[in-house]
């Protein structure tokens, strides 16, 4: 969730993909919608497991982290339609780094779209389908740096209920274990982090609604209705929105090896590559020079922003969030169902 910009940026291939491409890509994501199940939030647990690199932790500081994490699983699946119940294991790690970052463990292949192989974020899959792409393995990890989980971090007595003042001194935790679900979910992706390109033969979901540029935007339909506009993504942060000043490039994410698409009775066999590297969000600040949180003013507002979080304040899942599962496929039955080459 939580940290100092990490990703660098795009340059641009003109900030232009075609009408056309836009038009086809909507049409094929609308027409993905089907069968209405049941909101399953209830029928879905994160089980919340810690590392070694976590036995420094005290037993109160693994309580907290494992009750945010469950609060915050619990946030996102609210707004998704899930057949039936799903167990999504989450594994906890004490990292070197100044705040902490999230990813699913490995990624689902769900097709071929516009010449590329199309892959969506492990717990996607697994929700969505109900089928694990990666066993008995865990779903997710998230990081945390120690100092500042113990001296930035304020974890509410009640991360469900999220009533109690945020100190004006501290991050709230429940943000940002809410932040790195979203990046565990939708927010991630292989585009190149200089120019914005995608590999030549794959590319995550997230990826494939980008235009790249200075800034890249965001092209999918129910994000772009629900912001009003393109929402631009963070210049050295792709996997966020919203910009304020540039950040240094950070090294290129990890990549896998492009496959061929296999097909079985008429759909593509479901196959895992190595997920992205997890993207940090932004670090904390104090909130002295800041419009209020949900004014609509600004990307920089949103619970997925690239640029900053401020302390004493809550973020939360917004319309924009919800957007991005719907352009991902997380509340359709079929997953871009006629899009597929």
């Amino acid at each position: 969730m939580l940290d100092t910009p990490v990703e660098s940026i795009p340059a641009a291939r003109g900030a232009a993909v075609s009408r056309k491409h836009i038009q086809r890509r909507i049409f094929g994501s609308l027409l993905g919608l089907c069968a209405v199940v049941a909101p399953a939030s209830a029928q879905v647990t994160f089980d919340v497991s810690f590392d070694a690199s976590a036995d420094v932790l005290t037993p109160t500081e693994k309580n907290n982290v494992t009750s945010h994490l469950r609060a915050a699983g619990d946030q996102w699946v609210a707004h998704l339609l899930i057949a039936g119940p799903r167990s999504i294991a989450i594994r906890v790690f004490i990292d070197n780094i100044p705040t902490a970052n999230g990813a699913s463990a490995t990624t689902g292949f769900i097709g071929v779209l516009d010449g590329r192989d199309t892959y969506e974020q492990g717990v996607a899959y697994e929700l969505r389908t109900g089928i694990d792409p990666n066993d008995a393995d865990q779903d997710a990890n998230i990081a945390f740096g120690l100092t500042y989980l113990r001296n930035e971090l304020w974890f509410d007595p009640d991360p469900a209920a999220r009533t109690a003042p945020v100190p004006a001194n501290r991050t709230d935790a429940m943000s940002v274990a809410m932040h790195e679900i979203g990046h565990v979910l939708a927010y991630n992706g292989w585009a190149d982090l200089n120019t914005g390109e995608p590999p030549a033969g794959y590319w995550s979901i997230f990826d494939s609604w980008m235009i790249p540029g200075q800034p890249t935007l965001f092209a999918g339909p129910a994000a772009t209705d629900a912001w009003g506009s393109l929402p631009d993504l963070t210049i050295g942060n792709l996997m966020h929105w919203g910009n304020q000043t540039r950040e240094p490039n950070a090294p290129p994410l990890q990549r896998c090896a492009s496959q061929g698409t296999q097909w079985a009775n008429g759909a593509p066999v479901p196959r895992t590559c190595s997920a992205p590297e997890s993207q940090d969000a932004p670090a904390s600040r104090d909130a002295d020079k800041i419009a209020p949180i949900g004014n609509g003013a600004s990307l920089i507002d949103q619970l997925m922003n690239g640029v900053v979080f401020y302390r004493g304040t809550r973020y939360d899942i917004s319309a924009l969030d919800i957007g991005v599962l719907k352009d991902v496929g997380l509340t359709t039955d079929g997953i871009f169902s006629n899009g597929f080459e």
